[in-house]
């Protein structure tokens, strides 16, 4: 008997992660074929999770005009391959190309997305996909607006970083890789400023270094950056700052587990530092469902200037690194609902 088929498109380091763990599950059921595209970040990523993907397209910058041009361009290479191959199903992170491609030859798009903030993207891929999975603390409330009828909703209740750490065990050797110790550090991932929902404000990497070069009490941690795009951009500004800039697509997750605290600029790494019970402020700088979550539930402090900022980093330096909290908070994620069984579970039904 031939095994039907599912095309996966796999946009984002996150979406690599959470796809990573649907794409173990469902090839033992089906066939899958993994499509991305061409950006930096994703390339280190595909090594760890041994994904090797169709590349198709390229990220399309922050530019307007290019982001639509490249995107047109991937949606008529994904047609043509999604026409050679013939996949029964295609899944997504609610990708533009992909839900365009697959409508336009008639091919069920199932969506996956806990974004309704963004809302370009909301447009251009929910009322063309067959169902959609969403965070139950998303809910269905917040998507109808784009045009899909609330039994096309599938809600897991779960957060869909516990996907990829349900399995995680910390492992030291990565702090040598990059000279780090256990709990002498902090983490900084900056926002995503070429994403189409962060088009105007300040970039808060300038924030961090005013902080870091002033603050003494800062001087005995190390500072890590997870970069989004260019490392140069932060060796430029950080010149009097003793960084750390790690390589892109890095498995972040031990890094994270064993630093002083985190500060995020986006929304996926704020959700797992959560997880992983590591002190977690935001600063990013609009607001999403998810992290309004967080912060009523006490888990992330959101931080609305530097000022804040340096009240917040004073109070946390002092609370003392306890891998056993941490440890418990994993046990605690082992015990959630698995957002990739869910993911699977309806992408088989429609098969």
């Amino acid at each position: 008997m031939v095994k039907k088929t599912v095309m996966i498109d796999v946009l984002t380091p996150k979406q690599a992660l959470l796809f990573g763990k649907v794409n173990e599950k469902l090839s033992k059921k089906c066939k899958t074929i993994i499509v991305s595209r061409k950006y930096i970040e994703l390339t280190n990523i595909f090594k760890l999770s041994r994904i090797e993907p169709v590349t198709v397209g390229e990220h399309g910058g922050r530019d307007l005009y290019n982001k639509l041009i490249l995107s047109l361009k991937r949606t008529i290479k994904l047609s043509d391959l999604m026409k050679k191959l013939s996949p029964e199903l295609v899944l997504s992170f609610s990708s533009p190309e992909a839900a365009r491609a697959a409508f336009g030859l008639n091919i069920p798009h199932i969506s996956v997305n806990d974004s309704p903030h963004s809302t370009y993207v909301a447009k251009l891929t929910i009322p063309l996909s067959k169902k959609l999975l969403t965070p139950k603390i998303v809910g269905k409330n917040a998507w109808i607006k784009y045009g899909i009828s609330p039994k096309d909703i599938v809600t897991y209740n779960s957060l869909d970083p516990v996907a990829w750490l349900r399995d995680f065990i910390p492992n030291r050797s990565i702090l040598k890789k990059y000279g780090l110790s256990e709990g002498e550090y902090i983490v900084y991932r900056p926002e995503e400023y070429k994403a189409s929902y962060l088009r105007n404000g300040a970039l808060t990497v300038k924030m961090i270094h005013r902080v870091y070069s002033k603050e003494k009490y800062l001087k005995r941690l190390k500072l890590v950056i997870v970069p989004r795009y260019e490392k140069k951009t932060y060796r430029n500004i950080f010149r009097n700052v003793d960084i750390v800039i790690l390589d892109h697509g890095e498995d972040t997750r031990s890094i994270l587990f064993y630093s002083k605290c985190f500060i995020g600029a986006g929304g996926t790494m704020n959700a797992e530092a959560t997880l992983l019970g590591v002190p977690t402020a935001s600063l990013y700088p609009s607001s999403t469902i998810v992290e309004e979550f967080l912060v009523k539930k006490g888990l992330v402090v959101k931080l609305k200037d530097e000022n804040s900022l340096r009240r917040w980093l004073r109070k946390t330096i002092l609370i003392e690194y306890n891998e056993e909290e941490r440890k418990i908070s994993l046990m605690r994620v082992r015990k959630m609902e698995d957002p990739a069984e869910k993911i699977a579970e309806t992408c088989l039904k429609l098969l």
